[in-house]
């Protein structure tokens, strides 16, 4: 066999063998040299590999929050666009009723009233917003059920834009450990796909339920939809990076790459199966 050490640095380092024999234990040692020097370079090969996949899966990562990034500024803009508009639209009005001599203590109070609403909304829309982006810097406990509210804040208007109905059919108390923002993620890359397969589709009556199951047997999150389903030729393979269903140029193929990580990262499988005429993606938590 050849000479083997280790390096301190925990790296294989490979001697070659020497002889001055010119008979069968020096053709012996030559063999032994190749099937070294082969052993080197596999060796070198795979490491190389090895540093190009995490340098792949870093700018995966790193693409796949630039592109959460851009998506959640144009939901900012959106959430913001509703309140804003009402905002002008009663001080139009206050000027109006201010000339029909209509204003007084009431209305004043009303109209105060009317106007934190909408300061409210958008306040708390931005307190979402600047968690989402805010890295997790420590674990903790949160209950998936939270998860979810903080969620469906998130995409309101959006999905109202669309005419997407969402239901919780079940919510029991599960509360898991872990990155509370990269649990968002997870769910938002879900329920974004299935919105955009509602328009894609064209589906006429959008519903995206939501249940939380837990058993003895089971610690569950159910995120289905009616958006059409996942099509055959890949829906094995969705979890892959760079696989997606969208038309060309409308979808990087990152999105549930990275859910499954995440869900990885917390102890979960995730998969995914048509039923009822749409999806149905099971994040499976284990149950000690």
């Amino acid at each position: 066999e050849q000479l083997q050490s280790n390096n301190k640095d925990g790296s294989d380092h490979y001697k070659m063998l020497e002889s001055t024999d010119k008979g069968e234990i020096g053709a012996l040692v030559s063999k032994l040299n190749m099937r070294t020097k082969a052993l080197i370079k596999s060796h070198d090969r795979e490491a190389k590999e090895t540093q190009k996949r995490i340098l792949n899966e870093k700018l995966l990562v790193q693409q796949s929050k630039m592109a959460a990034m851009g998506e959640m500024m144009d939901s900012v803009a959106h959430q913001w666009k509703q309140p804003l508009n009402a905002l002008t639209m009663y001080t139009e009005l206050l000027r109006s009723d201010f000339r029909d001599d209509m204003v007084d203590d009431k209305y004043i109070d009303d109209f105060r009233d009317n106007i934190q609403l909408q300061i409210s909304h958008m306040l708390s829309t931005l307190d979402e917003f600047r968690t989402f982006f805010r890295p997790n810097k420590e674990e903790e406990n949160f209950k998936i059920s939270d998860i979810i509210t903080s969620v469906l804040l998130l995409t309101k208007d959006e999905f109202m834009k669309h005419s997407i109905t969402t239901r919780v059919t079940r919510d029991d108390n599960i509360e898991i450990y872990g990155y509370k923002n990269e649990f968002i993620h997870l769910i938002l890359n879900i329920i974004s796909n299935a919105k955009d397969a509602f328009v894609e589709n064209d589906i006429k009556d959008r519903v995206i339920e939501f249940a939380i199951v837990e058993s003895k047997e089971r610690r569950v999150l159910e995120i289905s939809d009616n958006a059409g389903g996942i099509p055959a030729s890949v829906i094995d393979t969705l979890f892959e990076a760079n696989i997606t269903t969208k038309a060309t140029g409308k979808g990087t193929g990152i999105g549930l790459f990275m859910s499954m990580q995440i869900a990885t990262k917390h102890h979960a499988t995730l998969s995914v199966h048509n039923q009822n005429g749409g999806a149905c993606f099971v994040v499976d938590f284990m149950v000690k």
